[in-house]
């Protein structure tokens, strides 16, 4: 498995230092308002086991800590979870995990947030990592998604975009490539030129449906806000499934 992240985009794009300059502006505030609809919502009681997986930086899982859950956020760049390390508060654990993997521990909830699913070379690869997910929740325990309106990003999709953070100025292309979001990254940096590309599953509720049916999940909830609005396909931004184990 080592030997395949290294060829995965993920792999080497979220471990760049560049990775965190493109994306400084994460919505700190959008996030814990979210996470507290959310939970209150689930009715989640205080000590409830959390995973955060696929957790980046651990914005999500330091607001779910401060709750009173008990959390694990799990992220397969190395250098995303040092950073979570580093602004964890006691009792917070982090590790390195691909979601493929089988988990050794079990959980309440798993939350895989921010459209953090779907970067798979191989449609297999996410039944992998549904099926470690299965395995790793308790009976009729909670699995959320967060992802895209992958139909509305389709359909809006920039095809090129330039930003500039400080001295770097960001190339951006967008298109969609056999059923996939591809957003490739290019740069001059520290006397040297960069590309990255970033390739997500353009996975729509149906998709989802099969995925999470053939998984051994259920669907109870689907919305399409971070304000737990109705989802509509046509204007959604994002599209929220709360799954029960079965």
């Amino acid at each position: 498995m080592q030997e395949q992240q290294q060829n995965e985009w993920f792999a080497t794009w979220f471990d760049s230092p560049y990775y965190h300059v493109l994306y400084d502006n994460r919505d700190e505030i959008e996030a814990q308002r979210f996470i507290e609809r959310l939970c209150a919502h689930l009715g989640l009681a205080e000590g409830t086991r959390i995973l955060d997986l696929a957790c980046g930086s651990g914005r999500h899982a330091r607001v779910l800590h401060a709750l009173g859950f008990r959390v694990t956020g799990a992220d397969l760049s190395r250098n995303n979870i040092q950073l979570a390390r580093e602004h964890a508060p006691e009792g917070l654990t982090f590790i390195v995990h691909d979601m493929r993997d089988p988990l050794s521990d079990r959980y309440d909830v798993v939350m895989n947030l921010f459209t953090s699913f779907g970067y798979f070379d191989t449609i297999s690869d996410n039944a992998k990592a549904l099926e470690s997910v299965h395995n790793a929740l308790d009976a009729e325990g909670l699995l959320v998604i967060d992802f895209m309106n992958a139909d509305k990003v389709v359909r809006e999709l920039k095809t090129r975009q330039e930003l500039r953070k400080g001295e770097i100025l960001f190339h951006i292309k967008k298109e969609v490539v056999n059923g996939r979001i591809v957003k490739t990254i290019a740069f001059e940096a520290d006397g040297r030129s960069h590309f990255f590309q970033e390739k997500v599953q353009a996975l729509d509720l149906m998709d989802f449906q099969q995925l999470l049916g053939n998984a051994g999940f259920r669907i109870e909830n689907v919305y399409g806000s971070y304000q737990l609005e109705p989802f509509n396909e046509l204007n959604s931004e994002r599209l929220i499934l709360i799954c029960k184990k079965v």
